[in-house]
């Protein structure tokens, strides 16, 4: 009775695994595909026994969010998706955009801003 208990959490925790496998490299992929456009930035709040959220932000040199994507959720299943109400929005309107949005995605979009890659910025000018 114990053994198959044993081989049923041990096979959970394989396929545990390798989903969030899946999901590391579906996140590896975005970040790859947003940084062609411009400038990065990622958000992330965890949830313990809530649900995370993460936003990664393409900003062009206008400060135009040119692209947008966000994954809410608490299991390995989460996926990307179109983040559509902070798509061609301006930075200096962030705050009236994200004023309707729930606490943790509004945190995660924050941290988002304060994290873009500033290397874009600097290329072309000596920077590194």
């Amino acid at each position: 009775m114990w053994i198959k208990i044993l081989w049923i959490i041990g096979a959970a925790w394989v396929c545990q695994g390798v989903l969030v496998y899946f999901q590391i490299k579906n996140f590896q992929k975005k970040i790859a595909e947003l940084k062609r456009h411009g400038r990065l930035g990622v958000g992330t709040v965890k949830g313990r026994f809530s649900r995370g959220v993460i936003v990664i932000l393409g900003v062009n040199d206008e400060n135009i969010i040119t692209n947008a994507q966000i994954m809410t959720g608490i299991t390995v299943f989460a996926r990307f998706m179109p983040f559509k109400a902070l798509q061609n929005q301006n930075l200096k309107d962030i705050d009236v955009i994200t004023k309707s949005m729930n606490k943790r995605t509004k945190t995660a979009v924050l941290k988002a801003i304060d994290s873009l890659d500033p290397s874009k910025d600097n290329e072309g000018k000596g920077g590194t």
